[in-house]
């Protein structure tokens, strides 16, 4: 039983590349320069950040509350990114954003839940904590804008 379950993660894992795929191989500057990335990086970061939240918050509450905290401050900022590329109002594409999330999180709980089986971890052997880690530099990256923004403003 063992061999036909990791016999079907090896058929399977190359259906979910297209819509689990790894983040960290981008640069804050590509960011800059490219909203349509900038919206697909943030989208992927709100969505694994709530696989995360929702596998973990049983077992975890404490440990899943942080990654529920990071899906719903960049969430906004997904939404402002995608009404810029359509220029369509904030509620048509909060609903096209939400859809969006909600099927990549479902993709990267499968893709977390696959590896769980095969490893034990459902992180472990995945590219999933490095991109973790970028993600909250994109956070970070944000609030260090926003925090430099406020102080600029008040000395004008």
């Amino acid at each position: 039983m063992k061999k036909i379950i990791i016999i079907f993660l090896f058929i399977c894992t190359p259906l979910l590349a297209g819509k689990v795929e790894r983040l960290g191989f981008y640069n804050l500057q590509e960011l800059l320069e490219d909203d349509n990335l900038t919206y697909k990086i943030i989208r992927s970061c709100v969505s694994l950040n709530s696989a995360i939240t929702e596998i973990t918050k049983e077992e975890h509450p404490e440990l899943s509350k942080s990654f529920f905290e990071t899906a719903n401050y960049l969430y906004p900022f997904g939404i402002l990114t995608l009404s810029k590329i359509k220029k369509m109002n904030y509620k048509d594409v909060e609903k096209e954003y939400m859809t969006s999330v909600t099927a990549q999180t479902s993709d990267y709980m499968d893709f977390m839940k696959q590896n769980g089986v095969a490893n034990q971890s459902f992180i472990k052997g995945t590219f999933i904590g490095d991109d973790l880690n970028f993600c909250n530099e994109i956070r970070s990256a944000i609030e260090i804008t926003i925090t430099e923004t406020k102080k600029l403003k008040s000395k004008n």
